[in-house]
């Protein structure tokens, strides 16, 4: 067992862990994409379908998660199976950037299959650092902690997505600029890899850190865990609808340097940085399901922000502020919390990653989806008013339209 000091130097070092991750993740997109890897995509040449499939294949890596962690039954230490897959897969991204040198058919597919190989190894390593921090950070603790926690990435993130957005733009947003951007990526990613090597663990449980059978018995129990991650997963599945369009619209339609995608991108982090702790308090006093539902039902209607985008700063910089408070601060912190609550006693780390492969799954579908709703809707287009209603706008209204209706499955639920 480890003692209060060793968890609390444990909680120290994750800080640190997931302050570098973050350079990674945002310098690279490796933590789910972003708007810098969108446009490495469109750059090579991605066609609007395309990008729908490459938006499918970031929650199809966590699918598959259950099956990427037949590979865990070897180990018995949640820390080396982490520091071994992230070392395997985040000092490489600048790879991504050399599929430039082949065939123009050629280049974009084995990109994106480049790009999937490392979503696999980011993903498989999230359960098991899921309930290696419940057994870091205590209950009564965990709504502030990782509030903290996060609001320190969060600021981290801050000058990150700024230093990456001018260096796109002044090396010319081509190979050399997302080769350099990709490269110092890789090298946070290998500080991280050596943070997390240093970080605690608790070495006297030697039993392997995953039990297959533990799978099938978690999906047998009836309550709140199971029906939460039903719900949820009806509710991910129509909010992903959008795909990757909100980012590609600004790029292709609104015409956004990525200095302005990088502002755009900073001012919803630093919201989302300093209401990170509130959210964490207000999970701590009122319930983290009461802040979720909250949160989700926000981050539902938030979806008519992008039916009536404008290309103008002043509605750009007030709907981001709404996307970090609500989507990126509210929701993810109080549904990770809540996860953590009603997870399994017993096979927490098959909990999660069952948890993951179902709401990926979900996600999966909904990216794909998306991207045939916006073949069926390319040839629409008129003016109305301020807005150009087209297939963007189109693909929009059907998602936000169907997570309503799914939205009343989430609100349902009690614990």
């Amino acid at each position: 067992m480890l003692t209060s000091s060793q968890k609390q130097h444990a909680r120290f070092i994750s800080i640190i862990e997931g302050s570098m991750a973050t350079v990674w993740g945002t310098f690279t997109g490796g933590f789910g994409g972003n708007s810098y890897l969108i446009g490495f995509f469109l750059w090579l040449g991605a066609s609007p379908f395309i990008m729908s499939i490459y938006s499918a294949l970031i929650p199809l890596s966590s699918v598959i998660q259950p099956f990427s962690l037949l590979l865990a039954r070897k180990f018995t230490s949640k820390k080396r199976f982490i520091f071994t897959f992230t070392t395997i897969s985040r000092p490489v991204f600048f790879i991504l950037a050399l599929t430039y040198f082949l065939p123009s058919g050629f280049k974009i597919w084995v990109a994106l299959l480049i790009f999937f190989f490392i979503e696999v190894l980011t993903s498989v390593v999230g359960s098991p650092w899921q309930a290696w921090m419940t057994e870091l950070v205590d209950p009564e603790m965990r709504g502030r902690y990782f509030g903290i926690r996060n609001f320190i990435t969060g600021l981290v993130a801050i000058p990150s997505l700024l230093i990456a957005g001018y260096l796109l733009d002044v090396l010319g947003k081509g190979f050399l600029a997302f080769l350099v951007l990709f490269s110092i990526g890789s090298i946070f990613g290998i500080l991280d890899c050596y943070s997390t090597k240093h970080q605690d663990e608790d070495e006297s449980v030697k039993a392997p850190m995953i039990n297959m059978s533990a799978l099938f018995e978690v999906l047998k129990i009836k309550g709140v865990y199971r029906n939460y991650m039903i719900a949820i997963s009806f509710w991910i599945l129509t909010m992903n609808l959008v795909g990757p369009y909100a980012t590609v619209m600004m790029i292709n339609v609104f015409k956004y340097d990525y200095v302005t995608l990088g502002v755009l991108t900073m001012v919803s982090t630093v919201v989302a940085a300093f209401f990170q702790p509130l959210w964490g308090k207000l999970g701590d006093i009122y319930g983290n399901l009461k802040m979720l539902k909250l949160n989700l039902l926000i981050q539902t209607l938030l979806t008519l922000g992008w039916i009536f985008a404008v290309p103008y700063m002043y509605y750009m910089i007030p709907f981001q502020i709404m996307i970090g408070i609500i989507a990126m601060a509210g929701t993810g912190l109080t549904s990770f919390n809540f996860l953590l609550e009603i997870a399994p006693n017993f096979g927490k780390t098959e909990a999660f990653s069952i948890y993951a492969s179902m709401t990926n799954l979900a996600s999966f579908v909904g990216n794909l989806l998306s991207g045939f709703i916006f073949v069926l809707f390319a040839s629409i287009q008129f003016k109305l008013s301020f807005w150009i209603i087209d297939a963007y706008r189109l693909v929009f209204i059907v998602s936000i339209l169907s997570s309503i209706w799914t939205l009343r499955l989430v609100l349902k639920i009690k614990k």
